[in-house]
């Protein structure tokens, strides 16, 4: 995240650190199978409240899919679990904080199929 110009350093709010790699907090089934159905895709950007304890306490869509039911998955996998090592203050008081992401639904395109045998008609001349 980038702090806009002019702010200066000390009055950028602390941010909470991911434990793990946020990929991992989407596990590999989560997609909505009513999502998958009517093929819905898209990027969900989203903001979390981190609390204290380093817990997603809250999740705004900042940026929808398109698709509500996306959206809200999001939100319910990160609320579920995302883990952070809290922001602290200036103190080294553990703090309430933001952080930001996105996710990208994608459905899987399947395997292409095997090619069609190719027919040889039969009164091809064979040669000898």
């Amino acid at each position: 995240m980038t702090a806009a110009s002019g702010v200066m350093a000390q009055d950028v709010l602390p941010t909470a650190k991911p434990i793990g790699s946020p990929g991992a907090w989407i596990p590999e089934n989560s997609y909505p199978a009513a999502a998958k159905a009517s093929a819905e895709e898209g990027r969900v950007a989203f903001t979390l409240t981190v609390d204290e304890t380093g817990h997603a306490s809250d999740c705004k869509v900042t940026a929808t899919s398109e698709s509500p039911l996306l959206d809200e998955t999001t939100c319910n996998l990160m609320l579920a679990n995302a883990r952070f090592t809290p922001a602290r203050d200036k103190k080294g008081k553990p703090t309430e904080s933001r952080w930001s992401s996105s996710v990208r639904w994608k459905l899987e395109i399947p395997p292409s199929a095997p090619a069609a045998p190719v027919a040889v008609p039969a009164s091809a001349p064979v040669k000898r």
